[in-house]
């Protein structure tokens, strides 16, 4: 599962065919990529029975066992991906961030897998596995999955061209002049570090 592609949304057909009625990972017949991961983790980890397999085209098929009706997730392509491994799935050098209020910013590309690692963890972050999303054009859009980042607060990063020179970082907390304010850095101390150059009390 750890390797799995999964996208961000699926088409669920739920089978009739085996003796039992087989349960879906949602209600209706779309349903979310987090959910469908969450289902087969769960399925696969507490019957050891069951059963999943993945197509080259990424349809997904599970049952439970011999009895049971298959179900089918079929992904919806323009949806985009999850981002489970930002490391890997990230290959750009810089990307233009751009926030709600359509002020953007150019960040190395280490940055943006950083930040996506860190708030990836649970807790202190807390926000769900699932949050960021690899678009088929590898644009990287950061979904609603908790504040901030709520409906109205969508940001997206794009891949784009390194500058001649990124600068000097900040000495705070590493990050560069180009990629403070619109999300903050962290110090070592724990504290905010806003503006670029720290300024000293």
């Amino acid at each position: 599962m750890d390797r799995a592609a999964i996208h961000v949304l699926y088409a669920q057909v739920i089978g009739r065919a085996g003796e039992f009625p087989a349960k879906g990972a949602g209600y209706g017949r779309t349903v979310q990529g987090r959910s469908v991961d969450s289902f087969l983790r769960g399925n696969l980890t507490f019957w050891l029975s069951s059963d999943a397999r993945m197509a080259d085209d990424g349809v997904i098929r599970y049952r439970r066992g011999r009895n049971h009706s298959v179900v089918t997730f079929v992904p919806d392509k323009t949806s985009g991906v999850l981002i489970n491994r930002p490391d890997e799935q990230l290959t750009a050098a810089a990307y233009r961030v751009t926030g709600p209020t359509g002020t953007s910013q150019l960040w190395r590309g280490a940055t943006v897998r950083a930040a996506i690692t860190a708030c990836r963890i649970e807790p202190p972050v807390g926000w769900p596995a699932g949050w960021a999303h690899l678009m088929p054009d590898q644009t990287i859009k950061f979904a609603s999955g908790g504040a901030p980042w709520s409906r109205e607060a969508i940001y997206t990063a794009e891949p784009t061209d390194e500058p001649d020179s990124w600068g000097p970082p900040c000495p705070r907390c590493a990050r560069l002049e180009s990629e403070h304010g619109l999300w903050s850095g962290r110090a070592s101390d724990g504290t905010g570090c806003w503006t670029f150059p720290a300024q000293e009390a």
